[in-house]
């Protein structure tokens, strides 16, 4: 996968994506490179920075791709697909208030930034005004994930293309990972899975699942 095509960059096996902002979100180191701005990527704390350093093999995103980010919290991935999809926008779908205020702060300054205060499991309420959306993006850790994706994959018939964090101990805490995974991916209607990938040890438990509508 050439990453630098998306604007990131991998330097002394440290991530980076390219940004004209110069502006810390969660601590990460910035560093100015002639006239662009490197933001260091923390796999720590982002599970598709993660995926990567994991050699995922594709990622669906372009500079004008549209994303609805299903779980976005206080905004340390959003920033970053921001930083990638310049053309595009990042919906940032979050219902718990304190981490939706850091969203709008974030929106303020990052004009392709869309926050909103909802629920993920009722996309009726926000689907509506959205338009063509490219890529259905979910980070959510209620046991009802799958069926949250397939809700808003119905509400969003237009979409090819998904990536899916499945948080195996969210869903359950009792069986193996490989059962719980194997049982909730049976679960996905209408996209297929291209790839899985364990976040381990960046993020345990946690698997990403590249998906394409059937």
């Amino acid at each position: 996968m050439d990453i630098a095509s998306l604007g990131i960059a991998k330097v002394h096996g440290k991530l980076y994506t390219v940004t004209k902002y110069n502006d810390s979100v969660y601590g990460e180191d910035i560093k100015r490179i002639e006239k662009a701005y490197f933001r260091e990527w923390e796999p720590k704390r982002s599970k598709i920075a993660a995926a990567i350093l994991k050699r995922v093999k594709e990622l669906p995103f372009r500079k004008n791709s549209s994303i609805l980010y299903l779980g976005a919290s206080t905004g340390t991935t959003t920033t970053h697909l921001s930083d990638i999809c310049t053309e595009g926008r990042i919906y940032a779908v979050e219902k718990a208030y304190d981490p939706f205020v850091k969203l709008i702060s974030l929106a303020e300054r990052r004009e392709n930034i869309y926050p909103i205060l909802e629920d993920a499991s009722i996309p009726e309420r926000y689907a509506f005004f959205m338009d063509n959306i490219d890529i259905i993006y979910q980070d959510v850790a209620q046991r009802n994930q799958v069926q949250i994706f397939n809700a808003n994959a119905k509400a969003f018939p237009k979409v090819k293309d998904a990536m899916l964090i499945l948080k195996i101990r969210s869903i359950s805490g009792k069986g193996s990972e490989e059962e719980i995974l194997k049982r909730e991916m049976a679960k996905i209607e209408n996209f297929r899975p291209l790839e899985v990938v364990n976040l381990q040890p960046y993020s345990k438990a946690n698997y990403l699942i590249r998906l394409k509508r059937t």
